[in-house]
């Protein structure tokens, strides 16, 4: 089902802007886009775009350039010393943030006498530790 601001020509208007239907196909087109808001947006919209992507043109790669991705990748993927090496990093980042938390944790939740915080007799808390009257 159809809906509102849909078009079965829709389909076509890439190909009628390049120039890639044939002559009764274009045709056809063309007269139904005299009549078709929604083809009229869309046709200005994709001309848009047309336009803005002939200002781009495209560079040469240099010579061998392609190549020297590809053998990179490949040695890296055989290369056991860098698996390991990857495989270490990502083992030591978690260890070190496992044991950073805990140290900072019992740092900013251990009461101390220097503390402010204090913790009130109603709470869980004190309940756990004893200080709490039953």
């Amino acid at each position: 089902m159809k809906q509102k601001n849909e078009c079965s020509f829709e389909k076509k208007l890439n190909a009628y802007i390049a120039g890639e239907l044939s002559e009764m196909e274009h045709n056809k087109v063309r007269e139904h886009i005299s009549s078709c808001h929604l083809c009229q947006n869309e046709i200005r919209n994709l001309q848009q775009v047309d336009n803005f992507l002939f200002q781009y043109t495209e560079e040469d790669v240099p010579a061998g350039l392609n190549e020297k991705i590809l053998n990179s990748v490949s040695n890296y993927r055989t290369n056991p010393f860098m698996k390991n090496v990857v495989s270490f990093s990502i083992a030591a980042s978690v260890l070190i943030s496992f044991v950073a938390g805990i140290m900072l944790s019992s740092g900013l939740y251990a009461e101390t006498k220097d503390s402010n915080i204090t913790i009130g007799e109603d709470s869980l808390y004190s309940y756990f530790e004893g200080d709490y009257d039953v």
